[in-house]
């Protein structure tokens, strides 16, 4: 117990050594914990493993939030907490793995998009996106078929009674604001 408690003294101690810009520290805190984030990155990218590019990436990115806003994140790294700074260093990198993946997943969405031909039709012009029709509960599927995507407007409209209406809408608008960030 009190080893691993001496540990992350040591790390803190290293971490504190980075924040005042000695080189040597950064030198070994790169050296003592690169593998680690690297295991950790392969260990979240599952099956995109072999993509080693993507796994630099995301440890590039992870080494630029530490020291990004005048070393903010990095002093957040709290002994209290009684985890290794390696441990830390595997929350953040699974946090920028999942917001580069998310980002690229909407990058390759724009892109398709963006290389559609043009559309003929009004019809054509539905939005036939699965991945944000799958975040819809059953009645806010029927409500954006029925209504929202409908020629016929109005007549679709009186089933549903004004505050249905208006909470349907708000939902359905909210879901796609979340999918489109």
């Amino acid at each position: 117990m009190r080893a691993a408690v001496r540990l992350v003294q040591q790390d803190r101690a290293l971490v504190d050594r980075c924040m005042t810009g000695d080189p040597a520290a950064w030198s070994e805190m790169y050296s003592r914990f690169q593998e680690t984030l690297l295991a950790s990155i392969r260990a979240f990218l599952g099956r995109t493993v072999h993509d080693f590019h993507l796994v630099d990436e995301v440890s590039a990115r992870v080494w630029y939030a530490l020291v990004r806003n005048d070393f903010e994140l990095m002093n957040r790294f709290d002994t209290a907490r009684g985890c290794r700074f390696s441990t830390f260093l595997s929350v953040l990198a699974k946090t920028e793995t999942r917001l580069l993946l998310r980002s690229e997943r909407r990058r390759k969405l724009r892109e398709l998009v963006a290389s559609k031909p043009e559309v003929a039709s009004p019809q054509d012009n539905v939005l036939e996106d699965e991945e944000f029709l799958a975040t819809l509960s059953p009645a806010e599927r029927l409500f954006f078929d029925e209504v929202l995507l409908s020629t016929y407007g109005p007549q679709n409209e009186a089933q549903y009674t004004q505050h249905n209406l208006w909470q349907l809408r708000h939902r359905v608008r909210r879901k796609l604001e979340q999918f489109l960030e």
